[in-house]
């Protein structure tokens, strides 16, 4: 009789990376108290998105906290995520150099690993339930 091996599916690196996104995207806007960061808008509930002053098909950058504020439907997507007033925002909150440091981040390659995923999901996700 063979014996019967159970192999586990590993998810892929896209549903990993969604995964993560949702984790990441709850805690900045909780950490941002659903305030838009370009128009200062107060949101209620899901109404606020996860806005990337670098877009977030650069990976080095897509779950960098600096790169990352909450944001209104109509700044993020009808406006184009707002980027003059997103920098000056940006400039205010960490300081003159941060525009070059977010665009040298963003020309450096990252491959995200299964592993990796896996612990940022788990690392924002208690994050999240810190503020709450």
């Amino acid at each position: 009789m063979k014996k019967k091996v159970n192999i586990l599916k590993q998810k892929s690196i896209s549903k990993l990376k969604k995964e993560a996104d949702i984790a990441f995207s709850r805690y900045i806007r909780a950490r941002d108290k659903n305030i838009c960061f370009t128009c200062g808008r107060k949101m209620e509930g899901n109404h606020s998105q996860c806005g990337h002053f670098v877009p977030r098909q650069y990976n080095s950058t897509r779950y960098s906290e600096k790169n990352c504020n909450c944001q209104c439907y109509a700044c993020n997507m009808l406006y184009n995520g707002q980027p003059d007033i997103y920098a000056l925002n940006l400039q205010k909150k960490y300081g003159e150099g941060i525009i070059k440091e977010l665009n040298a981040l963003r020309r450096q390659v990252k491959q995200w690993q299964p592993r990796e995923l896996e612990e940022l999901k788990k690392l924002y996700e208690d994050k999240l339930k810190l503020l709450e």
